[in-house]
């Protein structure tokens, strides 16, 4: 029998937004490379889709039925657009909803509550931001005042919801134009890929096959950045670099942290927020975590007279070291 998610994908794909081969606006911002292969018209190489995008899908539905309903009943105002399809720049987008009266163009995001966290704090994406400021600026193009733009984010999962509201600023769509140019005109093999071929974004990504096959045979599917760009030396500084750059990150890390803890209120479980006057708040949490002890296991089977049971991993590390002087001293 099919599972429920296999048939959500099947019908899922079936969709015209799904079938739909053109950029859209909610691309802007997000990958360089996929929205290159949208523009270059390559057919996709893999099925796309995820359930997660189904179930988003769902929630966008019932959103638009909402709307409607309320609609139709007087309770929104008649002039306002509900799933209104737009164009600007070249690029197609369905917006949620444009409020007439207070001239604010809303949309729904379905995220999951740990990302949701990570929008409280931060504020939305650039994508979301670039998108929606595409739609204002789509219907200032038809004549329509836009104010505000309003983003609903709600969590699959908690059904916990927020939300980003801002005034309606053209900086945004000119980085988005601008970041369009160069897409447009960049070739599609100088792009870079924005996302790791394991995550999420990728394995739904309708070009993942396409944009990932050329890699070494057996190595890690990253490969293929060193076939695309042969250079080691290249690649060696930039190892070099990022190892330097995060271990300078742990240490202001961990002295700001050791510094902060002069301040911290609780000794126990987690504090309320502590506002020291910065933009983000603090928070405390002491929690007690429990792990095996594996010597006192290890020394509980040697008292036996038998082996722990052990599983292999293998490992692949990778060294910066010196390298050896020609007389064969060190340099």
């Amino acid at each position: 029998m099919t599972t429920t998610a296999e048939l959500l994908l099947a019908w899922d794909r079936l969709r015209p937004r799904s079938q739909q081969t053109e950029l859209g606006m909610s691309e802007v911002g997000g990958c360089r490379r996929r929205a290159g292969y949208r523009l270059a018209g390559t057919a996709p190489s893999n099925p796309g889709g995820s359930v997660q995008a189904v179930m988003g899908t769902a929630i966008h539905a019932a959103v638009e039925r909402v709307y409607r309903d309320l609609q139709e009943k007087g309770l929104l105002p008649a002039d306002d657009l509900v799933e209104h399809e737009v164009r600007f720049a070249g690029v197609l987008g369905h917006l949620d909803r444009y409020d007439s009266v207070r001239h604010e163009v809303g949309d729904t995001k379905s995220t999951n509550s740990r990302w949701l966290e990570h929008i409280k704090l931060h504020g939305a994406d650039r994508g979301d931001v670039w998108q929606t400021h595409l739609y204002g600026a789509a219907l200032l193009s038809e004549g329509l005042p836009v104010r505000r733009i309003v983003i609903d984010y709600i969590a699959r999962d908690t059904g916990e919801d927020w939300q980003e509201s801002m005034p309606f600023d053209p900086q945004h769509v000119r980085d988005a134009l601008a970041w369009l140019k160069y897409v447009r005109e960049t070739p599609i093999e100088l792009l870079g890929r924005d996302y790791k071929p394991d995550s999420a974004f990728c394995r739904s990504c309708p070009f993942q096959q396409t944009c990932w096959d050329g890699g070494v045979p057996d190595r890690d599917p990253l490969s293929v950045l060193y076939v695309d760009h042969p250079d080691a030396q290249h690649w060696a500084q930039q190892l070099d670099e990022a190892r330097a750059d995060l271990a300078d990150a742990k240490r202001r890390e961990e002295e700001a942290k050791g510094a902060l803890d002069a301040i911290r209120p609780n000794d126990f479980g987690s504090s309320g927020v502590v506002d020291v006057g910065y933009p983000k708040g603090l928070r405390w949490t002491i929690s007690v975590e429990k792990r095996v002890d594996t010597a006192a296991v290890r020394d509980e089977y040697a008292a036996a007279g038998a082996t722990p049971p052990e599983r292999e991993l293998t490992k692949t590390t990778l060294k910066l070291v010196p390298l050896p002087s020609e007389s064969g001293g060190a340099p």
